[in-house]
């Protein structure tokens, strides 16, 4: 556990950017695209966890 650190939160205009930034991924590549959505997991962490409590305040 000492070597475990808490990711940064990251910027919201970054976590939730506009439509310009998106792009279609390539399904035919399943490991491809299986990188892009653990990279962004791990990459957003701390976003995603923050989202999540607020949601179940709202909620809850």
């Amino acid at each position: 556990m000492s070597g475990m650190e808490v990711a940064p939160l990251r910027p919201w205009d970054d976590f939730f950017p506009g439509a310009e930034r998106f792009s279609r991924p390539d399904l035919q590549d399943l490991s491809k695209w299986n990188n892009r959505v653990i990279s962004n997991l791990l990459y957003f962490q701390t976003n995603y966890l923050t989202v999540a409590v607020l949601v179940f305040i709202i909620v809850g």
